[in-house]
């Protein structure tokens, strides 16, 4: 009945012009409507007939003033001629405007704080201190200019015509909800910034330098919300102004709650995640989990309940919800994507270490060589290449399958020591759902420690793709931090020398009588070339690269006093590898096969880069290095010897990058070297599938 009597007084006064003044006059008489209606129930009258009698006086206002006993209306807008809407909106785009330029220049004010706060030097001082004044008066000049403007225009002393007051309440819902959604949005990001920063040094994770780290990088999107906050809060003022004060109270009232549910909210599952703390190292990921939950239950809220503040809660846009349902699961696919998922780890603690024979394993802190000594006559290193690990829940099956691959072909062949040539991880988003690179490194690390076999790791294109949680900065230090000295078995370089690419280094293979049976190479073979205008163009072993590779064995065969045998392991094949190939296939004398064959067909047979390096001629030129083992090209497993030199495709482990290949078998093993102590060597294709 209520609800009836409030229509009937909107209808009467949606003929007139909208005015301040009017919308006055209209609360006046819908309270004194509803309070005689509410005095004549609570005298027993009856319900229908108590609001029929007022309907049937609402056809003109000086009737519903009789009706209800109270002052007729005096208002001059009744009488003057009111202004168009053009008029209104021309004003409030003007008034707008300098809401905007306050509201950007406010935004500015928490960097300039943060930067007298935590980098603090006199010349900061000085210069912040001139750059907030200037923002301070900006925001002043912009708030009187926007009186101005509204004084001028006798904005809210005007009436307008009565189309205008759909236009108005249009605008006080958009605003009222705008405002409303950032109010949440800006609760939550200090829910989730106060949680992290809390638990990130209650758990001893994070110094106060990473703490300020994370405000800084937090810093653009707190600036962003004070923005959106700001600009929605007065823009919904402005038309306020025009408008009842029950509509106004009742939003306060409404908006005191619902900022209280959220305090609650964050403040039980802060406690929950307290207790949990020690037993739990997804705090974060269980933070995200919560916070969206709770835009869920806003969605839920503003579906239920914000009638009660607006003129017209929602109105079905099909276009809006596709937009806001996509940029959603876009949002939570990203996340997800970059989430650490230690989903194989179950299968990787069933796995058993293996028998090596290395007798000691030492670094050189000052050159970032390690040595491994053995007293076996032979050392077999195991070649696994393009491992492909995914890392992602769509990947788990096909993670399994690579690491139980690398198992039986690691207990088959009983190596010493494993080089991984590139490729470990596949942080593309495709197939396996996942930009992770950090938790699909780990896992194998975890697996190696396990496995007990010491191994090295020479960077492949995949490895530190551009999308990936982790740079190549970060994967560097991520290595470091699971290398020798923390699981004792991945030789990694702490020390690296300073030339181009992620990771150059030299291990050194020695008998325990001291003589060096083979000096290792891993060398970056890069991934692309950074300023090329063409997609993913691959790179090369640059000068400085092939520069450093040739001191060493100069200044390894001076010290011991003859040419040094050696080896390169790298990921992209070198161009030698289409030369040599290119020979073969002429059936020229100047290449001797061995076995394997080039099965790529995606590309190109040879994947390999368009620029000449000089590591091949160099090679040559020192006559220490015999060898030369790569990966890349998943179906090549070809061995030939060009000018002295053997040029070996590594079998491939992949499950997961190339469209199919999971189906297919007879590219899939690895490559044992064996090498005797006069450094002479063997190498030993495995198939897997020729495996009992």
């Amino acid at each position: 009945m209520k609800d009836s009597i409030k229509k009937a007084v909107n209808f009467l006064f949606n003929e007139l012009s909208f005015s301040k003044e009017n919308e006055r006059n209209k609360e006046r008489i819908t309270t004194a409507a509803l309070e005689k209606y509410d005095n004549d129930i609570a005298g027993l009258k009856n319900p229908r007939e108590t609001a029929g009698k007022i309907i049937l006086n609402c056809g003109s206002i000086d009737n519903i003033c009789s009706y209800l006993e109270i002052p007729p209306l005096k208002n001059e807008n009744l009488s003057s001629v009111p202004a168009d809407k053009k008029t209104f909106n021309k004003t409030f785009k003007r008034l707008r405007r300098m809401i905007y330029l306050i509201s950007l220049l406010a935004a500015f004010l928490p960097g300039l704080a943060y930067n007298i706060l935590f980098h603090f030097s006199f010349l900061v001082l000085i210069a912040d201190f001139i750059l907030g004044s200037l923002v301070v008066l900006g925001i002043l000049f912009c708030g009187r200019r926007l009186k101005r403007i509204a004084d001028e225009t006798l904005f809210w002393e005007k009436s307008y015509e009565s189309g205008s007051r759909k236009t108005i309440e249009n605008y006080y819902d958009l605003y009222t909800k705008k405002l409303n959604n950032c109010i949440l949005a800006a609760l939550s990001l200090f829910a989730l910034l106060f949680i992290s920063i809390v638990f990130s040094v209650l758990t001893s994770k994070y110094t106060f330098g990473n703490v300020i780290i994370l405000i800084e990088r937090s810093l653009s999107l707190i600036q962003l919300i004070i923005y959106f906050v700001l600009k929605n809060f007065l823009c919904r003022k402005i038309i306020a102004c025009f408008l009842c004060g029950r509509q106004i109270t009742g939003y306060k009232k409404e908006l005191k709650k619902l900022c209280l549910c959220s305090a609650i909210y964050y403040l039980f599952f802060f406690v929950l995640l307290f207790f949990i703390r020690n037993q739990s190292d997804y705090i974060m990921n269980y933070t995200l989990a919560f916070s969206i939950l709770y835009f869920i239950l806003v969605l839920f809220y503003n579906v239920m309940r914000r009638r009660k503040f607006t003129y017209r809660n929602t109105a079905l846009n099909i276009k809006k919800i596709i937009c806001y349902t996509l940029a959603a699961v876009f949002f939570l696919a990203y996340n997800l994507m970059k989430m650490d998922l230690y989903l194989t780890q179950p299968y990787i603690n069933t796995v058993s270490s293996v028998e090596h024979n290395i007798k000691g394993i030492s670094y050189n802190e000052d050159s970032g060589v390690y040595t491994i000594t053995t007293d076996a006559d032979n050392f077999k290193i195991l070649q696994l290449t393009d491992i492909h690990l995914g890392g992602g829940i769509l990947s788990v099956s096909e993670d399994i399958k690579a690491l139980k691959a690398c198992y039986r072909l690691i207990t088959e062949t009983r190596p010493d020591f494993v080089a991984v040539t590139g490729d470990l991880v596949f942080p593309m988003g495709i197939m396996s759902f996942s930009l992770n690179n950090n938790a699909p490194v780990m896992q194998f690390a975890n697996f190696m420690r396990n496995v007990g076999i010491p191994w090295a790791f020479t960077y492949g294109n995949h490895d530190t793709e551009s999308l990936a949680t982790l740079n190549r900065t970060e994967f560097d230090e991520l290595m470091k931090s699971i290398s020798f000295k923390t699981t004792k078995n991945l030789l990694y370089p702490y020390i690296q020398p300073d030339i181009y690419g992620r990771s150059n280094q030299l291990i050194e293979i020695r008998s325990s009588e001291g003589e060096l049976m083979q000096a290792l190479f891993f060398i970056d073979s890069n991934d692309y070339i950074p300023s090329s205008n063409t997609i993913n163009e691959y790179d090369y072993i640059h000068d400085d690269q092939v520069d450093w590779y040739k001191r060493n064995v100069e200044n390894l065969s001076r010290q011991e006093g003859r040419v040094i045998p050696s080896m390169i392991f790298t990921h992209i094949p070198l161009r030698e590898y289409k030369t040599a190939n290119d020979l073969y296939e002429s059936g020229s004398d100047e290449v001797t096969y061995f076995y394997g064959i080039l099965g790529e067909r995606m590309f190109n047979k040879i994947c390999c880069s368009k620029y000449d390096s000089k590591l091949f001629e160099t090679a040559v030129e020192l006559g220490s290095t015999k060898a030369i083992f790569c990966g890349h090209d998943h179906y090549n497993n070809q061995s030939l010897e060009y000018r002295g030199i053997r040029l070996t495709y590594g079998y491939s482990i992949d499950y997961l990058a190339m469209p199919g290949i999971k189906k297919d078998t007879e590219q899939r093993g690895a490559t044992l070297i064996t090498i005797k102590k006069d450094g002479a060597f063997e190498i030993t294709p495995y198939r897997l599938t020729d495996l009992k």
